[in-house]
């Protein structure tokens, strides 16, 4: 095992939790190592390249109104890498730029899928879906949806409670249909949240700082989380037709061009069970962190993070690991 990579932390998931873990063990220097099984960074906080740009069809601003993360806020904004809106921050120029900025300095693996994790002696052993050895870390950080964090918790023996939770918190996800619109120039408010039983909100993407195109605006359609239910299955044909017709009643203008719906099968959680905003094994040295466990946001996400590495690294002297 000693040609693999091993680190202090092992964190999975390169969304807003698992970048915002890594970044605060980075400052304490702490070498972390991060893995996540798509191409690049954010998770739902991810951004879709378009001819034009790109749009954010995840996660479209995060609040930032919890003073405790007001250090990570106020870094990102001396950096450029968010700027004001609608009463809230967005990523510049995609909200993607927010977790590729707090992993820039961190070893990342993506395209990497870890399907078992081992417990050896005191260190974690994290395998692929091929079984073959990726990594190890003396500290394990599950940050993903609560069904991906249950699929991983359940091959690891003893560690009863943290599943449990997760299981819960599965019962609260809930999809989401997304899809990217454009329309010739208007003067309709940039940010609507929608009394509709197909619309949840709609966003002027091309209104928020960085995005601007003179040519058109470009729109994000996101549908409620019972009709994505109730649609689950439904070709993208016709959730197309549906979300174009349902836009067009809503704002009042015709679409021009339109994406591919795209399907978040882990969209939204619609309420957060756990008492604390993220679980820890003290034995074991395993975390788990993640919207689901505080607010259900992309702002949720950060905190779990940031709490979460606040009473590992209080409760254990590190030079002792």
């Amino acid at each position: 095992m000693s040609d693999i990579p091993q680190a202090r932390f092992a964190v999975i998931g390169a969304g807003i939790a698992g970048s915002t873990f890594a970044y605060y063990a980075q400052l304490e220097t702490h070498p972390c190592i991060v893995l996540d099984k798509s191409r690049g960074t954010g998770g739902r906080a991810g951004s879709k390249r378009l001819p034009h740009g790109s749009v954010d069809l995840g996660a479209s601003l995060i609040s930032f109104s919890d003073e405790s993360i007001s250090d990570l806020r106020e870094h990102l904004l001396q950096e450029n890498i968010i700027a004001r809106w609608q009463s809230a921050y967005v990523g510049v120029p995609r909200m993607s730029a927010i977790t590729r900025f707090l992993l820039q300095d961190i070893p990342l693996y993506t395209d990497t899928k870890i399907h078992h994790l081992e417990r050896r002696q005191d260190q974690w052993l994290l395998r692929d879906e091929r079984y073959q050895a990726v990594c190890l870390a003396d500290t394990l950080i599950i940050a993903a949806p609560a069904t991906q964090a249950a699929m991983l918790l359940a091959t690891i023996p003893n560690v009863n409670s943290l599943l449990q939770h997760a299981n819960q918190a599965i019962s609260q996800t809930r999809p989401q249909w997304a899809l990217w619109v454009t329309t010739s120039k208007t003067q309709s408010s940039a940010l609507m949240t929608c009394n509709h039983p197909i619309l949840e909100t709609i966003i002027k993407d091309s209104d928020k700082p960085g995005r601007h195109t003179d040519e058109f605006d470009t729109w994000v359609i996101q549908a409620t989380s019972q009709w994505s239910q109730d649609n689950i299955d439904t070709p993208k044909a016709e959730v197309l037709a549906h979300l174009i017709q349902a836009f067009e009643q809503e704002v009042g203008i015709a679409v021009l061009n339109t994406g591919e719906p795209h399907r978040w099968l882990l969209g939204r959680q619609a309420m957060a069970l756990s008492s604390k905003p993220y679980l820890w094994d003290d034995t074991r040295k395993i975390g788990v962190i993640g919207d689901w466990l505080c607010q259900g946001d992309a702002e949720g996400a950060m905190l779990s993070a940031k709490h979460a590495f606040e009473t590992i690294s209080k409760a254990y002297p590190f030079d002792q690991v």
